[in-house]
């Protein structure tokens, strides 16, 4: 396994701002819904670039990718919102109020629905993301993905991986979060949590 290029401290700061933008994306989903959605971080690592990222559930798998642009001059970025294809599914029967019956494939409808839950989640993480870095920092369409897991969990050459679980009408969904980056785009935002001399990744220091 290779080691994490972040520091405990360093690990620690960006948990704080991964926190911050889990509660934009619970107020934003909760708004669009009507319902008291909660989003809770119980963990996050940086992705192990030997191995695929940790995923949830089991079978099939939901994955919703945005592009992200204006976190640096070389691009790059993007947000993923990872879901078991079975937790996708109830949680859009349970978010429109309806029978959980009536969502068993994923189609148009549940499409439509899973790409404004991945957008609002990915936009929330990233705004606090361009906040932090004093940049205006945008999200492209998002693009989903539905199948075989071994097929879609794609190993994350350098990023994080935050495991994020949903809670609303009791509830609890788990899901995982993935910000992929380039290595001036992870030393920048360390470098704006306040750590001076960050060494990037690949061994050179922030610029």
């Amino acid at each position: 396994m290779t080691q994490s290029p972040v520091t405990p401290e360093q690990m620690d700061a960006i948990r704080e701002v991964v926190n911050i933008g889990a509660g934009h994306a619970a107020t934003n989903l909760s708004a669009l819904t009507g319902l008291t959605v909660m989003i809770s971080v119980p963990r996050v690592q940086w992705a192990d670039p030997e191995g695929p990222p940790p995923l949830p559930g089991t079978g099939d798998l939901v994955v919703i990718t945005v592009p992200i642009t204006g976190v640096s001059e070389e691009g790059g970025e993007r947000a993923s919102l990872i879901l078991a294809r079975e937790t996708a599914l109830r949680m859009v029967a349970l978010m429109l109020r309806r029978d959980p019956a009536q969502h068993q494939e994923v189609g148009a409808f549940e499409r439509s629905a899973l790409n404004e839950m991945g957008n609002i989640v990915c936009a929330a993480y990233v705004g606090v993301l361009g906040t932090f870095l004093g940049k205006g920092v945008l999200i492209g369409t998002p693009e989903m993905h539905v199948g075989p897991r071994d097929e879609l969990a794609d190993p994350v050459p350098n990023g994080l991986v935050i495991e994020t679980d949903f809670t609303f009408l009791a509830t609890t969904f788990e899901g995982v979060f993935v910000l992929s980056h380039s290595d001036v785009s992870f030393a920048s935002l360390l470098a704006a949590l306040g750590f001076g001399d960050v060494g990037r990744p690949g061994g050179a220091a922030a610029a």
